[in-house]
């Protein structure tokens, strides 16, 4: 048994997926980011975020959700002083930034596991998590402003003609269905960065193409559920000054506030937004936002603060104009990525700006809790016992 357990401020913690634990030792790299994969960048992203922790007087580290083995426990992690280094030893937080979104019912348990001591306190609010990464729940939540959305939760015909045919009751009386002529749209219900999104023409044979997404999807079978959407024309709706075509907006929330706000710019010939899927972003002003988001942004922020303390929520809010003029409310994120296009020099100074936003919330919540630290009891796990175990301390 390890008996000493490094205690660390904050510690964040990324998707096994992407990011690789300093324990794997066939992951022969000297970063959590592979430079073989698209998320190289990304050692940017968190290097920049330690600097700025210890600039605060923040104790950091990062890990993989690989590491997990309790509630703000790990097995190794990553720290930054002039390169990357890895740490064997375990590794303790009550505060964690976490950048972690299960994929498989393995990884729903360790997200659980995690969770599971109310001492440990979570940056990203859970109930925000729970309705933003599920499209369904979204729509359930905020149907008077967003798109109409049913559920296709198989791949089976009737399934489908069932699913499609309650999206067109949905959307026979609405007061924009002249925006709902131009087909349909298929999404992952808990997809990101615009993968998993296919336009479909029942017309012709979207049943069946429908069922082909369904089946190649080598996402876990009890995982795997798609959301069923008119698709919104909107290549026309937004216009900021040169920047036309297929635009969504974002605005970027803290505290019941809007910090940032940015457009994504599809590409020619391309309905979809997403950096990743060759949109082009480009940040605005606060002031340039259009009265109706903002108005909108504020009914969303009320029906939200109905439910939850949202004193450090960080979250986003996607909207989208029709070209008749209608405004939707996409999508939320309860976890806006705080990586940059390094070809972008503003792109990475407002990167840089969130994440030291991020920072400051992350030690107003560390403070708060410094105060329990003394009688901090850990668990023994080689026994399953509670037992208290010498902790390196981060000051």
């Amino acid at each position: 048994m390890n008996s000493e357990i490094k205690a660390f401020d904050v510690i964040v913690v990324y998707s096994e997926s992407v990011a690789n634990s300093p324990r794997d030792e066939k992951y022969r790299e000297k970063s959590p980011f592979s430079s073989k994969g698209s998320h190289e960048g990304y050692n940017d992203s968190y290097r920049y975020f330690l600097l700025r922790c210890k600039k605060m007087g923040v104790e950091a580290a990062f890990v993989s959700s690989k590491d997990i083995i309790g509630s703000g426990f790990f097995q190794s992690f990553w720290t930054y002083d002039k390169e990357w280094v890895r740490n064997d030893g375990k590794a303790y937080s009550q505060v964690i930034f976490d950048k972690f979104t299960p994929s498989s019912v393995k990884q729903e348990n360790k997200l659980k596991l995690l969770t599971s001591s109310k001492s440990v306190h979570m940056f990203n609010n859970k109930i925000i998590k729970d309705i933003f990464q599920n499209k369904l729940s979204t729509y359930e939540h905020f149907d008077e402003f967003a798109i109409p959305t049913v559920e296709i939760n198989s791949p089976l015909k009737r399934k489908i003609v069932l699913a499609k045919n309650e999206l067109d009751e949905l959307f026979e009386n609405h007061k924009h269905g002249v925006d709902f002529q131009d087909g349909h749209v298929l999404k992952d219900k808990t997809g990101v960065s615009g993968y998993k999104i296919y336009k479909v023409d029942f017309d012709k044979s979207g049943s069946k193409e429908i069922r082909k997404h369904y089946k190649s999807d080598k996402k876990v079978k009890e995982l795997l559920s798609y959301i069923l959407q008119p698709f919104v024309n909107c290549n026309k709706g937004f216009v900021f000054g040169k920047h036309r075509g297929f635009i969504d907006l974002r605005v970027i929330i803290l505290k019941n506030k809007i910090i940032q706000t940015y457009i994504r710019v599809a590409k020619r010939g391309e309905f979809k937004c997403n950096e990743h899927q060759g949109g082009n972003l480009v940040y605005m002003k606060l002031k340039t936002i259009p009265q109706d988001v903002q108005a909108m942004t504020k009914k969303i922020i009320s029906k939200l603060g109905t439910k939850l303390d949202l004193e450090h929520s960080l979250y986003s809010l996607d909207y989208i104009r029709s070209n008749n003029g209608n405004l939707y409310f996409l999508e939320g994120n309860s976890n806006p990525g705080i990586d940059w296009d390094h070809s972008k020099k503003i792109n990475e100074r407002k990167s840089k700006e969130l994440i030291n936003i991020i920072v400051d919330e992350l030690k107003s919540i560390y403070l708060s809790k410094e105060s329990d630290k003394p009688a901090t009891i850990i668990p023994n796990f080689d026994f399953g016992l509670e037992a208290p175990l010498p902790i390196t301390a981060s000051s």
